[in-house]
């Protein structure tokens, strides 16, 4: 009878979650009230509240969800990296970089950006760092920079800069763009429409261009 119950309530946990995420895509998390939510899972919003404590609650429990499936995906490639898949490790880091930005993974990339869009600055919690860091593995950050201090001893990535600092910014820079390019497309002044999916590739490759060391005169 236990057994049952558990699962259960797990089966109803990821319920809520894969509805409420599509809900906060479709709606963004300003206009997205725990009561739609509630209405969508067929539940009463004091069920709901049984198992999320209020939005963020909710909120912060997909976004842990979306990051574990991400990062599964990003460490599989650091992997392949670390095995030499690769001509060189910058090659590598822009096969990862293109998975930062996989359009099949666009409901994610577009979950994150609404997440971190409605929950900035003042409204960011104080638990929230040390919350999300004890929840997910610090894994890909430091393999990052493991793998970009590798390609700056094998010579395919320049060494004047520090190897934790170009892959926090390698970290960043391809998601942060290829999400606000998601968010904004139907509203970007500064290009066509149909041209916006070409521009993270150009950023990927500007960074990937950046890498490189510098030439000896």
């Amino acid at each position: 009878m236990i057994a049952r119950m558990v699962h259960q309530t797990e089966a109803t946990r990821d319920k809520i979650i894969n509805i409420a995420e599509t809900l906060f895509i479709e709606n963004g998390f300003a206009d997205t009230q725990m009561k739609d939510i509630a209405a969508a899972t067929g539940m009463s919003r004091n069920t709901l509240y049984r198992y999320y404590q209020d939005k963020y609650d909710l909120g912060f429990a997909i976004l842990v969800v979306v990051l574990t499936r991400k990062i599964d995906i990003y460490e599989n490639i650091i992997e392949k990296i670390k095995a030499r898949h690769y001509s060189n490790i910058r090659e590598g880091l822009g096969v990862l970089m293109q998975a930062y930005s996989d359009p099949q993974y666009e409901d994610d990339d577009r979950f994150i950006a609404e997440f971190d869009g409605y929950y900035a600055g003042s409204r960011i919690p104080t638990e929230f760092r040390e919350k999300l860091t004890q929840l997910l593995p610090e894994t890909v950050s430091q393999s990052l920079s493991d793998i970009v201090a590798l390609g700056q001893a094998e010579g395919s990535i320049r060494t004047d800069i520090p190897a934790a600092y170009l892959a926090v910014t390698l970290f960043n820079a391809v998601p942060t763009f290829f999400r606000r390019m998601l968010l904004r497309k139907n509203a970007l002044m500064e290009i066509e429409q149909e041209a916006i999916p070409q521009l993270t590739p150009v950023l990927i490759q500007l960074l990937l261009d950046g890498m490189k060391p510098s030439r000896q005169p």
